[in-house]
């Protein structure tokens, strides 16, 4: 298994590690890997691998009672593996469930149906059961923004007193200067009145200086389809709105979005239309259109102003983390744009800058957020408004629940403030990541690994012999096979190791004797039996622990298959990891 720690992967994990579900991660797609096929393989694919492995692992072709054990165990294996894949029905379980799906009893009709029918009622029905379980961990979702003014707080003492404050001020003085501007609270709940039909209550407040006003939100969600979601929504108390949107999805590359806010009945309400379309593999673009006000014949005549207030956007999304908007209108016109990375194994880091023609001002912000445990995630970031304020918000998120305090700390930008609130928070994360974070998790893996080849010490033996045994079976063909390569000037497989590379020893144990729990395996063996007209090709995206005459030999740590090989007499090298694809020859191994 490949345990390269997630890069959401919490600071404080109650959770044991990533290393857990190992032995589950290398059973993924194992009945694909008996076979070494890809999961979009044809009904076609999988009979001939099935014809050319049962040929090899037939017990009929060992009858050596030293082999014949082995041979019923891999032609059973085989077997299994072409009954639930040529199934149509079985294989859409298999694909969605895995092998929990095959042992589960599912209430679904599958008669007449296709497997990508089957695939999607599958995919359905686990949704719903997720949806379930989230809805017993979170209820409700809560939010709470206290905007703080703490701009004497930062100001030097030449500043203060130029402004005509006092010149002397404790410390206690100055921090009892910071003052709350405004709070806003929200808080909502949804309540499904069946399948399709949700009900969702929001309540709002909002206080700035000691004055505020607070309301009841009424929305209803409705899925006609899974295409099609429609929302209205309604306030119960004063002032007055009603809400519309409309969301349309044709097919996975496309949507369109319509939302209507109506505050004023004696004008139309503005719309707000916005179109997206995937336009290549990473790029999303979109336009959006907002009406403004206007008028429907005598409707909302007599509010119309003089200059239009509508305005337009287009909008461009990189999967890769950045995204460009333009937006023209008649009162201003600006362009934005963002990118988002992850840094230091968690650190979700976006930074963003708006330009807008009204006196050519600027706006910028960099927020920096890290999952601290499973349910916690901290953010801070420094906004520098059009109008040069400068404000740190802190962020704090558990469960549906987030805390925001945006804290203003000046008026106009200063450099000093700059570098306190975004350099020594970076400086600060970056030595703790070094110093604390990093060895942490590498000491927490390793003591994990330990643990788990201990658990499953007897599991792993179980697996190595099989392994050997499978190679006893192929031995014979993989030579009679390399032979026949070798005398086409084909492909001839030299060496192949899976593992931890760097643990095999440069010199191996002498005959007879047997290095004590390898963390690497020789296939050389097994990938000369999977080479079929001078071709070798073993699909990506899963472990290849589950082919035939391999196993996991490195529970919970990253693996490497390397293979030496050479393509008309000239010797080839390449190496991929634990899940990537493996098609040779290619001359891009060619070696030297």
């Amino acid at each position: 298994m490949d345990s390269v720690p997630d890069e959401d992967e919490p600071l404080f994990s109650s959770s044991s590690s990533p290393t857990d579900d190992a032995t589950a991660d290398v059973g993924r797609d194992s009945l694909y890997s008996v076979l070494n096929l890809a999961r979009d393989s044809s009904s076609d694919d999988i009979q001939k691998a099935y014809k050319r492995l049962a040929a090899l692992l037939h017990p009929d072709r060992h009858p050596d009672p030293q082999h014949k054990d082995a041979a019923d165990r891999a032609f059973q294996a085989l077997q299994r593996a072409y009954e639930v894949l040529i199934d149509p029905q079985q294989r859409a379980v298999y694909d969605s469930l895995g092998e929990e799906g095959l042992k589960t009893t599912w209430e679904v009709g599958t008669k007449g149906k296709s497997a990508q029918e089957l695939r999607a009622e599958f995919e359905r029905l686990g949704r719903k059961q997720l949806e379930a379980n989230l809805e017993q961990l979170v209820k409700s979702k809560g939010e709470l923004t206290c905007t703080a003014d703490a701009r004497v707080l930062f100001l030097s003492t030449s500043e203060r007193v130029r402004l005509g404050g006092p010149p002397h001020l404790s410390l206690a003085q100055r921090f009892g200067t910071v003052t709350n501007r405004q709070l806003f609270l929200k808080h909502s709940f949804t309540t499904p009145i069946n399948p399709s039909t949700s009900v969702v209550l929001t309540s709002q407040l909002l206080a700035r200086q000691g004055v505020g006003a607070g309301n009841l939100v009424v929305k209803l969600l409705h899925r006609p389809s899974s295409k099609l979601t429609l929302e209205l929504g309604t306030t119960a108390l004063r002032p007055r709105a009603c809400t519309f949107k409309a969301s349309y999805a044709p097919d996975l590359d496309s949507f369109i979005t319509l939302d209507a806010s109506a505050k004023d009945l004696s004008i139309p309400p503005p719309l707000n239309l916005t179109i997206g379309r995937r336009v290549s593999e990473l790029n999303t673009a979109t336009f959006t259109l907002r009406s403004g006000i206007y008028s429907l014949g005598p409707w909302g005549r007599a509010s119309l102003e003089p200059f239009s207030s509508s305005s337009f956007t287009l909008g461009l999304i990189n999967a890769s983390g950045w995204s460009l908007h333009a937006t023209s209108g008649l009162f201003a016109s600006s362009l934005s744009t963002d990118y988002g990375t992850t840094i230091l194994s968690g650190v979700k880091l976006r930074v963003g800058a708006s330009l807008s023609s009204q006196g050519g001002a600027l706006s910028t912000y960099v927020r920096g957020e890290r999952r601290v445990t499973e349910n916690v995630k901290l953010a801070m970031g420094l906004d520098l408004a059009m109008e040069g304020t400068m404000t740190v918000k802190l962020s704090f998120m558990r469960l549906g629940q987030k805390l925001v305090l945006p804290i203003i700390v000046s008026s106009s930008f200063d450099p000093t403030l700059a570098v306190a609130f975004t350099v020594l928070p970076a400086l600060s994360i970056v030595a703790a990541n070094h110093f604390v974070v990093a060895p942490r998790k590498r000491r927490r893996i390793s003591a994990k690994i330990t643990e788990l080849r201990a658990e499953h010490a007897e599991f792993i033996a179980e697996r190595r012999m099989e392994a050997r045994d499978a190679v006893a079976l192929l031995e014979e063909h993989a030579r009679k096979k390399m032979e026949q390569e070798r005398n086409s000037n084909g492909l001839v497989i030299l060496e192949a190791t899976y593992g931890v590379l760097e643990s095999r020893p440069s010199a191996l144990p002498p005959t007879g004797e047997e290095e004590k729990d390898p963390r690497w395996l020789d296939v050389t063996v097994t990938l000369s039996t999977l080479v079929t007209n001078s071709q070798l090709v073993i699909p990506s995206g899963r472990s290849k622990a589950a082919l035939l005459g391999f196993y996991d030999c490195a529970m919970g740590e990253p693996k490497t298959l390397r293979i030496r090989y050479l393509f008309k007499g000239r010797e080839h090298l390449v190496e991929v990891e634990d899940t990537g694809a493996v098609a040779a020859p290619l001359r891009a191994h060619v070696v030297g």
